[in-house]
């Protein structure tokens, strides 16, 4: 691949929050928030439980527009976007309480989200059937392609939203706690997965509180705590530095 010249300015990246602050009433949920997440690779933010993680994710998918700061995509500002607007550019997102239709089949689920896109993508050369089935093998769910969701255990219909979500076709996916519910061996899986759709091309922004599976799959963590960014770096560097620490990892500063 050609290497960029001088001259040429850097491609923004695909995603950009830059000092978000979001306020309910006088508590301040964020403050100056900043975060970059990219083609290619899974972003990481953690930070504990109260840190601003979900409403970060609101900001960015629009159920909470930032009360000042920038939210982009692809370079454009999207800050004041409806959610639905955004959802269309490609930003989709699996929920920490999970947003199922319990009373359809996993197979239906998948197909719903297919024929939506369909619908605003208007292309009709996309067999979203044939889609639904390869997402459904994807996520390792074939054998319960037929069940209901509101059967399943927790860990299953997890990974029912992360399917549906990428039936979207998203650019990005905002993923808040997907490994919960997921014993060892699906963790493995899980964490395999996650790597094959950021090395095609999907950015992946992850919150999760299985440390080892941030560690594992993320090429760049961000840290949140009490509403501000307090570090970011590589796997390693977030294990060394002494705020995260001190602040989410349980040790002393």
């Amino acid at each position: 691949m050609p290497s960029r010249k001088p001259s040429e300015p850097a491609a923004p990246p695909l995603l950009e929050c830059r000092e978000v602050k979001v306020s309910f009433g006088g508590i301040h949920a964020l403050s100056d928030a900043t975060l970059v997440a990219d083609r290619g690779m899974v972003t990481g933010l953690i930070g504990p439980n109260g840190a601003g993680k979900t409403t970060l994710f609101n900001a960015i998918t629009g159920l909470h527009p930032p009360d000042t700061g920038l939210v982009r995509l692809d370079g454009e500002d999207i800050s004041q976007v409806r959610p639905h607007r955004r959802a269309r550019m490609g930003i989709a997102r699996t929920f920490q309480r999970l947003e199922v239709f319990g009373s359809l089949t996993v197979r239906e689920n998948v197909l719903v989200a297919g024929e939506i896109w369909r619908r605003w993508s208007k292309n009709n050369e996309v067999d979203v059937a044939a889609q639904a089935e390869e997402l459904i093998e994807r996520v390792g769910l074939r054998h319960l392609a037929r069940e209901r969701v509101d059967s399943l255990p927790t860990g299953p219909a997890r990974l029912v939203e992360m399917a549906r979500a990428l039936a979207t076709n998203p650019r990005i996916m905002l993923m808040d706690e997907p490994g919960s519910g997921l014993n060892e061996a699906e963790t493995d899986e899980f964490a395999g997965l996650l790597i094959d759709l950021a090395e095609e091309g999907l950015a992946i922004l992850l919150v999760e509180h299985d440390v080892e599976l941030v560690m594992r799959v993320c090429k760049r963590i961000f840290v949140l705590d009490f509403g501000r960014m307090i570090a970011e770096g590589t796997p390693k560097e977030i294990q060394r530095n002494k705020a995260v620490q001190a602040a989410y990892l349980g040790t002393a500063a």
